[in-house]
């Protein structure tokens, strides 16, 4: 096959959500590019984005230095902010809300000069994150609401989709349980009539975690059944991790504390593996506080210590007001168990 036939045989896969399979196919495109820039582009975009669904980080963010790096030197300005907003996202997926922010301020202007709308849209969609994960709520909200109008505008459903995910977890972790499972359906809805993978395991994640919150925790299992489904499909470690801490959750609340401890120790290992530093302290916290639940009052102490010592490393804002709570109510032994959002 020649590079046309191969880069579209890499498409058509990651259109599926078959991100590991379109790495294959974008590597072999890749090989085939000579000194085609424009080609070599677009497969170094393509399989940073890839890299970065799987979780492969390190991968993700070479891929998109690569591709800056050409971009910059033909003077595509338009790839370069395309290279510097997927950098953004893999530092976000890695914790570093921080570092993500500045790369994406630095994105944002290049979009506002050469007034692309698209750009702008997705930029702002990844910044919102960004501040969700810096724990800043009420800035993630607006942010989030001011993408989704521009995505609206566009008549973009896949942005209104995975925008209305955003909010809907923005507005969980706000303690807007309604509003957060409004937003997840609606987000369900559009992403299953555009036959979305990802978006899809997304959207029933989130609904399970808003139905958790609402108190129904047989009924959340339903749906972190069906997040699971979706992600086994493709591959995603990183979501999939969240899933099974929201699930184990569930159980934890429900009493099957074995059935809990299962779920947090297998998205411990996936957290390690993606190097998911608020992953890992979520998972911290939820082990401590089987320790207490089990009558291990001193061993629970140490865990929610490094969680919150994790989380001040990192200055996740809403995982350190987690880690204090805890500690403080082992203090007291009241309160448990918890249900975290």
């Amino acid at each position: 096959m020649n590079f046309a036939q191969t880069f579209q045989q890499a498409e058509k896969r990651r259109e599926a959500s078959q991100f590991n399979d379109a790495i294959e196919s974008y590597l072999k495109a890749k090989k085939l590019c000579g000194e085609d820039t424009e080609a070599q582009l677009s497969c170094l975009l393509a399989l940073g984005d890839c890299y970065r669904m799987v979780g492969a980080y390190e991968k993700a963010k070479k891929s998109y230095e690569c591709a800056y790096k050409i971009a910059a030197s033909v003077s595509d300005t338009g790839l370069a902010a395309d290279s510097l907003v997927g950098f953004g996202l893999t530092l976000r997926a890695m914790g570093k809300h921080r570092e993500a922010l500045k790369v994406f301020a630095k994105s944002l202007r290049i979009y506002e000069i050469s007034r692309d709308k698209a750009g702008l849209a997705f930029n702002l969609w990844a910044m919102a994150g960004a501040y969700r994960i810096k724990g800043d709520l009420k800035k993630a909200i607006q942010t989030f609401k001011q993408a989704i109008s521009r995505f609206t505008a566009m008549k973009d459903e896949s942005g209104i989709g995975y925008c209305l995910c955003g909010l809907g977890g923005a507005s969980r972790i706000s303690g807007r349980i309604d509003d957060s499972y409004r937003y997840y359906s609606k987000a369900n809805e559009i992403l299953r009539r555009l036959r979305d993978t990802f978006g899809i395991a997304y959207s029933y994640c989130g609904l399970a975690n808003a139905t958790r919150m609402k108190g129904d925790f047989k009924g959340s299992l339903k749906y972190f059944k069906k997040a699971t489904q979706y992600y086994k499909k493709i591959e995603d470690k990183v979501s999939f991790a969240y899933t099974l801490w929201g699930e184990g959750t569930a159980l934890k609340m429900m009493g099957d504390l074995k059935g809990a401890k299962k779920d947090f120790v297998t998205a411990q290992s996936l957290f390690n593996d993606t190097k998911d530093e608020r992953g890992l302290s979520y998972c911290e916290l939820s082990l401590g506080e089987l320790e207490f639940l089990q009558g291990r009052r001193i061993t629970a102490m140490p865990l929610f210590k490094k969680a919150l010592k994790r989380a001040k490393g990192c200055a996740f804002g809403v995982e350190i007001k987690y880690a204090n709570r805890l500690i403080n109510a082992l203090k007291s032994g009241k309160g448990f168990p918890f249900n975290l959002p």
